[in-house]
């Protein structure tokens, strides 16, 4: 990483928001484990578990689709930081709920503030990063918001596994409880913090911009803070002098104009591999594939906090030897290719092995559910949403990402709904769905998606046919610097 190290811990402070999406998404898996939660929340007589099972699960994600359909207004009035310190708030709100629940109804409620902040905070933290990143190492950058989350989600599994030696509601509450303190650091920290100097140039803040560049890339070159504060300017002006309408709320209508719609469709494609990709059935229903290997209880619960470890080892891998060093396109549709390998091979295990009664075999099931863990944390982890706020100009940017993120939530919606219903009826050929929708979308990436890698946010502009001013910023920070040197130019008033 070649980051210096003021940029780099604000990256890490904005990343301890990934801890929390990990944890919030990973202990809710733990929390359906727990026979104490079943127990209080279905008593005997309860009809319809599974329905219930279902709603608790997927009204966190209604949730987070309605959070994703505010963050561009958020993002656009109240910029970066401020959205982010208000995300986190809700995350506490939605934990709190949580943990009191007394019933069904009061966990719904939890989990759909939970994640109406998650959907808020999500799509927020890779578009700050990408904002503050040279173009060189966003991809590893945003990265480390992808390493965030792994570490969030094995701690979840940890907590759970932990909190499963307590006794009666303990073993849930607690759990659900450690979804607070991240939150309460990351909104301390959140103060700290600069304001994306892009928001503060499209808000006619250029001072603050300036200040914020100086304050970010403070150990770098001159020439280089003048060519970013040059090319941000001129290129956000370019852009708001060839909107006609530039009301609030205007550039969710402009994602779907002839001149974005592609932009739209690339991030909308890429964000539900998310979801088609199989990644949210496996990590929410953990239990129920390990029971369908013959693994219960706390035997379950322990897996699944090994689990957690290999989505920490697929994004170091990432971090390591894949982001800005691969292409984002070969990256996209190579991993599908690959996590389809393995499901088909984890379909072929669960049909022959599926009772539980082959010991061995119920152990290489297991084992192939790492693989693909690790191997989806290495692939898609944090390029999806990389490539998503990278896609989109800067008046774009909050509300393209938003809604990339929203078609992802719903789609978890209904995947949430249906999932519990497909694994009873139909058992190992469910994967054969997610297999499908991963060679579908290997072969639209292959053919279809933009390259961006190594490119200024500006620069990106360019791929899409825009006019950009990437040429101008460059020569104009080389001859300023030039006239500097020989002291026959005064400081521009850039």
């Amino acid at each position: 990483m070649k980051a210096k190290p003021r940029l780099l811990s604000y990256i890490l402070v904005i990343s301890i928001g990934g801890a929390v999406i990990g944890i919030d998404l990973g202990i809710i898996a733990t929390t359906l484990s727990q026979p104490a939660f079943t127990s209080y929340m279905f008593p005997p007589g309860t009809k319809n578990v599974s329905s219930l099972t279902g709603a608790i699960v997927s009204m966190g994600s209604a949730g987070n689709a309605i959070g994703c359909l505010t963050n561009g207004f958020l993002l656009e009035k109240l910029g970066r930081r401020k959205t982010l310190l208000l995300s986190t708030f809700f995350t506490i709100v939605g934990s709190v709920f949580q943990t009191a629940a007394n019933g069904v109804a009061l966990m719904i409620v939890g989990r759909f503030v939970a994640g109406f902040a998650l959907g808020i905070l999500n799509p927020t933290i890779p578009i700050y990063i990408s904002e503050l990143s040279r173009p060189s190492e966003r991809a590893r950058l945003v990265g480390i918001f992808g390493m965030l989350v792994a570490i969030g989600f094995c701690l979840a599994s940890w907590i759970g596994y932990a909190c499963s030696y307590a006794s009666g509601d303990v073993t849930w509450r607690l759990a659900l409880a450690m979804q607070c303190p991240l939150a309460m650091l990351l909104m301390a920290l959140s103060f700290l913090l600069p304001e994306s100097p892009r928001w503060l140039v499209e808000h006619d803040r250029h001072e603050e911009a300036e200040q914020s560049l100086r304050k970010l890339y403070s150990d770098e070159e001159e020439e280089l803070i003048i060519r970013t504060q040059i090319e941000i300017r001129e290129q956000i002006q370019l852009e708001a002098a060839q909107r006609q309408h530039k009301n609030l709320g205007h550039a969710l209508i402009e994602l779907f104009t002839w001149k974005n719609i592609r932009r739209t469709a690339m991030a909308i494609m890429v964000m539900q591999l998310g979801i088609l990709s199989g990644s949210l059935a496996i990590q929410n229903y953990q239990s129920l594939l390990y029971a369908n290997l013959g693994y219960h209880d706390r035997s379950a619960i322990l897996i699944s906090g090994c689990y957690g470890f290999m989505g920490i080892v697929g994004q170091a891998i990432n971090l390591l030897g894949v982001s800005d060093k691969w292409s984002r396109k070969r990256t996209m549709w190579l991993g599908c290719l690959i996590l389809a390998v393995m499901l088909s091979i984890l379909m072929a295990l669960s049909k022959y092995y599926g009772s539980g009664t082959n010991a061995n075999g119920a152990r290489a099931g297991v084992a192939f559910i790492f693989l693909y863990s690790g191997l989806y944390g290495m692939f898609f982890n944090s390029t999806l949403y990389t490539i998503a706020a990278e896609t989109f100009p800067q008046h774009l940017r909050g509300y393209g990402t938003s809604v990339a993120a929203l078609c992802q939530g719903v789609t978890s919606i209904w995947l949430g709904q249906v999932t519990p219903y497909a694994f009873d009826a139909i058992h190992w050929q469910y994967y054969a769905v997610f297999i499908s929708c991963l060679v579908a979308l290997s072969a639209f990436y292959y053919v279809f998606l933009t390259e961006t890698n190594q490119l200024t946010l500006e620069q990106v502009a360019g791929k899409f046919g825009d006019l950009t001013v990437s040429d101008k910023a460059l020569a104009v920070a080389t001859e300023l610097e030039e006239n500097r040197a020989v002291g026959t130019a005064p400081e521009p008033a850039v």
